[in-house]
């Protein structure tokens, strides 16, 4: 394992031919050359500034620019306006985005200062929903946890590039898609994947590569067998595949090395601590492990603390999570205060409720977390005026607070409503948690969660989650609940004109089978495919085929 290039000594580099970047041109030369001119268009300034850039190449020159001019640097989570506004008393009017034109570059590249600035980075705890708050990252803490992480993972990883499907953005991202390939000599992919078919086109480029993810993908990722069949050529290349940003349930893990070829390295950290633990689960009960340079201990009460070198306090410092412990490390209990992930965003519920009562329709609200196959937030709320009656009305009400809550559309937002006259209480008047949910368990609803959906040759997949409250289990049959062979026509007649642009009346079936029954939480696939005179389906999942037939159309 070759040492770590310092910060300081990112602002150095050699300008010769080295691959920075995955895509053509992205050298060390040209990342020197690049550094230079926006160290030249920052310098004789030492106001902060704020940067959010998509490419991730130009976003490396830009900051790397930004500290050879002795500046600090912002990195909010989003570009918003809200965002932009209540950072202008710390940066002023210097909000660098995709929209500000590049510098032009320099004759020569500029040498490197002689020191960096005291606080390179500030992160945000959240930049979603409630008050995000600015946590200052000193060069100790950073390099302490770059260093830990090529100690912890270096040599597995090897000289593999990074792919990544989060934002450099975050401070998870900043350190794995950013800083630590920099610092180890390894390249990155700027651009950010999105879908499974741009992970498995940037692995065969990569040919050897790690990928730096999130539960938010690897919670959909080889849940059906269309999906598995686009990522089969990424396991050839993959060596590592690191999640971080909440926990992962234990079938998003086996899900993810069937598709992958690997099992997910977890970790476990905070803007604020850094990286504390990381595990590898063989199995569902494995602990976590704390990173090196980080203590952990378990209060009285069940709270986690630590002592970290990745931190910005050297004391023992209280988390925000419950925890018990467990040879050689701990186990996570769930959260102490009210702020939840949903999409790896952390989102202040008491901020959601307060913005809420805000509204002049509004007498008050909660708001609370749903879990399920997604993770969401669902609000009930007391109006003023009795609360609406109609469908339509209520529709409409939720699509106004939606909009009251978030005008730039960048924050995670409830997507469930109940509109009450009285929220649940018990003798203390507290709304008791089991009550507001309780609320949200009546709905029948009648279609099915779309997962994942992949255009093809002459047809379509479409990745599918049948909730147990789908009105079609209820009666069909007590205590074992089926999916109607006709609701399973209805579906994909439905879908192949929606996404394969067939029409013309039902006709009649050809060739129908029903192997074997859809139950309540299963994931399926629809796969439709044009043939003469219709469409042929079928639904299959990991136990195989569920039901198939020919669909004539007129």
């Amino acid at each position: 394992m070759a040492p770590l290039i310092s910060l300081p000594g990112l602002l150095a580099l050699p300008a010769d031919d080295r691959a920075v970047g995955l895509d053509a041109g992205q050298t060390r030369g040209r990342l020197a050359r690049r550094r230079a001119a926006w160290a030249s268009a920052l310098s004789g300034s030492p106001d902060p500034i704020a940067l959010h850039l998509a490419d991730g190449f130009e976003f490396a020159a830009a900051l790397l620019g930004a500290w050879s001019a002795g500046v600090s640097v912002y990195l909010p989570g989003d570009n918003g306006r809200e965002t932009a506004a209540s950072l202008r008393s710390k940066v002023g009017r210097l909000f660098i985005g995709d929209e500000t034109p590049p510098p032009d570059l320099p004759v020569l590249p500029a040498p490197g200062p002689a020191r960096m600035p005291d606080v390179p980075i500030v992160v945000f705890t959240s930049g979603s929903s409630g008050d995000p708050a600015a946590i200052a990252k000193p060069s100790h803490c950073i390099q302490n946890e770059l260093e830990a992480l090529e100690t912890a993972f270096g040599d597995g990883v090897g000289d593999a590039a990074f792919l990544s499907s989060v934002s450099h953005q975050h401070y998870y991202g900043l350190l794995f898609k950013i800083l630590w390939p920099l610092a180890a000599s390894r390249s990155f992919l700027s651009g950010q994947l999105r879908l499974p078919e741009e992970i498995a086109a940037a692995a065969a480029r990569a040919r050897r590569c790690v990928l730096v993810t999130s539960p938010a993908l690897l919670k959909r990722i080889g849940g059906s067998p269309a999906s598995l069949e686009v990522l089969a050529p990424a396991k050839a290349s993959l060596v590592a595949v690191f999640s971080s940003g909440g926990p992962l349930p234990f079938d998003a893990v086996r899900r993810s090395r069937a598709a992958l070829g690997q099992t997910p390295v977890e970790v476990y950290g905070s803007s604020e601590n850094g990286g504390v633990g990381w595990r590898r689960r063989g199995t569902e009960a494995d602990p976590w492990i704390p990173l090196p340079g980080v203590e952990t201990r378990v209060d009285p009460d069940g709270v986690l603390s630590l002592r970290s070198r990745h931190g910005n306090r050297p004391e023992w410092t209280r988390s925000e999570d419950r925890a018990t412990p467990a040879e050689p490390g701990f186990h996570l209990l769930g959260r102490v205060d009210r702020i939840a992930k949903v999409e790896e965003k952390r989102v202040s519920l008491a901020g959601l409720e307060r913005r809420l009562a805000a509204h002049p329709s509004v007498e008050e609200a909660r708001v609370l977390l749903l879990k399920g196959v997604r993770d969401l937030l669902g609000a009930v709320v007391r109006l003023k005026d009795p609360a609406p009656a109609g469908a339509a009305e209520r529709r409409a009400r939720s699509e106004e607070l939606r909009r009251h809550l978030d005008e730039d559309g960048v924050a995670p937002l409830p997507r469930r409503w109940r509109f009450v006259d009285s929220l649940p209480a018990d003798s203390m008047g507290k709304n008791p948690l089991a009550a507001l949910e309780a609320l949200f368990m009546d709905e029948e609803t009648r279609e099915a969660e779309c997962l994942y959906v992949q255009h093809r040759d002459q047809g379509v997949d479409i990745d599918l989650f049948l909730p147990a409250s789908l009105r079609w289990f209820k009666g069909h049959f007590p205590g074992h609940p089926l999916l109607p062979g006709v609701v399973q026509l209805h579906w994909a007649v439905r879908a192949a004109r929606e996404h394969l642009g067939v029409h013309g009346a039902f006709r009649g079936l050809r060739a129908l089978k029903f192997m074997r029954p859809l139950r309540p939480g299963q994931r399926v696939t629809l796969s439709l495919v044009l043939a003469q005179g219709g469409v042929e389906f079928r639904y299959a999942s990991e136990e195989g085929r569920h039901a198939s037939g020919h669909i004539v159309l007129g």
